[in-house]
C-alpha cells in the first residue's frame, strides 16, 4: 500500500495557509459544510459569548470558523 505523502506547509505569515492554521500553528477544526461550521459557530456564542463567522479555507478547501472580519 502506497504511503501518503504529507503536505509541506509554507512559511508561516504566508498565502492561505494563515486560514488554515491557528495562532499557536495547529491547524484549525476543519468543517465539510457552510451549514456545520456555521452550527459550531452559534455553539461558540451560545457558550461563551465568541462572535465567529464561517470561511471556505483556501488551502483544504473546507469551511473553518474565525473572528467576524474574515470573509469567504
Amino acid at each position: 500500500m502506497a504511503r501518503r505523502r504529507r503536505r509541506t506547509p509554507p512559511p508561516v505569515g504566508t498565502g492561505p495557509w494563515n486560514a488554515h492554521v491557528t495562532r499557536e500553528g495547529r491547524p484549525k477544526v476543519a468543517y465539510r459544510t457552510r451549514s456545520e461550521a456555521l452550527s459550531a459557530a452559534h455553539l461558540a456564542w451560545t457558550m461563551n459569548q465568541a462572535e465567529l463567522d464561517a470561511y471556505r479555507c483556501e488551502y483544504c478547501h473546507q469551511w473553518h470558523i474565525g473572528g467576524s472580519s474574515r470573509r469567504d
